[in-house]
């Protein structure tokens, strides 16, 4: 299987003996011995996975590696966090997802109830609303703005989380979508309805400290 580890905090390390994994386009930073790479903009899903994302929006530009030798991979200086999978789910956004095994296999859902009508708000919103699986026995890395949190989640205390500081999560929990014209439609960094990811059950989500596409 493939060793993943880090150089530092902003910079991974994945040894293949022949296997495949796939990372964001870009990230590719040197390696060594005999590796094949192909730009893949599915990695282990299939035509309606493709066809999926492009109703969403939840999109992922891929490059697959496979061979034997080490690849080493970063992204714009953020930060990297590894997560291991015992054949669980990890949900996480898109935007943060830097490199998984071919093992793994990818989807997309959507973050929150309210059907048809739900989904289509969350396409137009594009605030985070769809979700990148990943299933299976395997290993993954993630990045983000700084070093990621991760928060617990338990039955008696939920989190609400803004979808533009979410990363992704794991463990039994049920997310919903709830809406709030809150501090931020008085401060200037957002206009109108904001949206939450609100997350019940037992298990952890992971976020950064920055929002994607705010002001710094």
């Amino acid at each position: 299987m493939p060793q993943y580890s880090l150089i530092n905090s902003k910079m991974l390390s994945i040894k293949l003996h022949g296997e495949e994994v796939y990372a964001k386009r870009g990230s590719m930073i040197a390696y060594t011995g005999q590796v094949d790479f192909a730009p893949s903009s599915s990695g282990s899903e299939g035509l309606g996975g493709r066809a999926m994302r492009s109703v969403t929006g939840e999109q992922m530009s891929l490059m697959s590696a496979r061979g034997t030798g080490e690849v080493l991979y970063a992204f714009y200086g953020l930060h990297v966090t590894l997560i291991q999978l015992s054949g669980e789910t990890f949900f996480a956004e898109s935007e943060s997802l830097l490199a998984y095994d071919g093992r793994l296999r990818s989807g997309t859902q959507f973050m929150g109830s309210g059907g048809m009508q739900g989904m289509l708000r969350g396409a137009a919103t594009g605030s985070g609303l769809f979700t990148t699986t990943l299933e299976g026995a395997g290993e993954l890395a993630i990045v983000s703005d700084g070093d990621s949190f991760a928060l617990d989640v338990t039955h008696d205390r939920p989190i609400f989380v803004d979808p533009q500081a979410y990363i992704g999560h794991r463990g039994q929990l049920q997310s919903n979508i709830v809406t709030d014209v809150g501090w931020k439609s008085f401060v200037g960094q957002s206009s109108g309805e904001s949206y939450q990811l609100k997350f019940t059950g037992l298990g952890t989500v992971y976020i950064q400290a920055a929002e994607r596409g705010g002001n710094r």
